[in-house]
């Protein structure tokens, strides 16, 4: 399974506004977003993680290469509303293979947009490529889940309460909206530009405290060869149910 090599994912992460969420306060709390050095984007409510946005990647045996672990520099001094990241994500198994990226960060009105250049060093094979939503398990876990398709009926999935066993497999296929906790403070929705592949993912299995949704560039077992041909656009724009502030460089 995979997406076009020239290919531009859109994604709106919304929760409902002060007056469509019935005046609840916490609408209309503050919300800060951190863009760390290597590029990775937290979401806070004070010190509550929200979730985490990165871009990463998956080499040969499906070895993680997380945002955390690229070399990147601000190419811009941190001013107003916007951030701009540049940098280098080594990818292993691949012989010293990397993914090169730019990274912009934009506070766009009530949301958060993220554009993604994406190309790599030399040719090499990739398990996965791919921008992932990171929700913390001690908050959602035991959350509903609905997926929706312009041409199909919704489908639900419940993020689970326990690890169960190995297990990771949460929900996959395609959809163009996610919505998950609906109707609570921490709701947030997932929506894309168009229908696109989605996987939903328990990380717990590996010992990290969350589950992933994952919208996928590059999603291939036997591995897809890519070159420096290859250039990869990845497009977002998240908005959480609160206002949002930029802090730190």
């Amino acid at each position: 399974m995979k997406q076009a090599i020239a290919m531009v994912v859109a994604v709106a992460i919304a929760a409902l506004g002060f007056a469509a969420l019935g005046g609840h306060l916490w609408a209309q709390e503050i919300l800060s977003v951190k863009v760390e050095p290597s590029g990775l984007v937290r979401v806070m409510r004070g010190n509550v993680p929200l979730a985490a946005i990165e871009l990463n990647a998956h080499g040969p045996q499906w070895k993680h290469a997380p945002q955390e672990s690229a070399t990147a520099e601000m190419v811009r001094p941190a001013e107003g509303d916007d951030r701009r990241v540049v940098g280098t994500l080594p990818v292993p198994n691949t012989d010293g293979g990397a993914v090169k990226f730019s990274e912009v960060v934009v506070l766009a009105g009530q949301g958060l947009r993220l554009e993604y250049d994406v190309a790599v060093a030399r040719g090499m094979k990739l398990n996965g490529l791919q921008v992932s939503i990171l929700l913390p398990a001690d908050l959602y876990a035991d959350k509903e889940v609905l997926i929706s398709h312009p041409d199909a009926e919704p489908q639900g999935a419940t993020l689970p309460k326990e690890q169960r066993g190995e297990e990771f497999y949460v929900w996959g296929g395609e959809g163009q909206r996610v919505d998950v906790a609906k109707g609570t403070k921490d709701a947030l929705t997932l929506e894309l530009l168009a229908p696109a592949d989605i996987l939903i993912y328990d990380l717990r299995r590996w010992e990290r405290p969350e589950f992933e949704i994952r919208f996928p560039a590059i999603h291939e077992d036997q591995g897809y060869d890519v070159s420096e041909d290859d250039l990869f656009h990845l497009d977002l724009t998240a908005t959480f149910a609160g206002q949002l502030k930029l802090v730190g460089p």
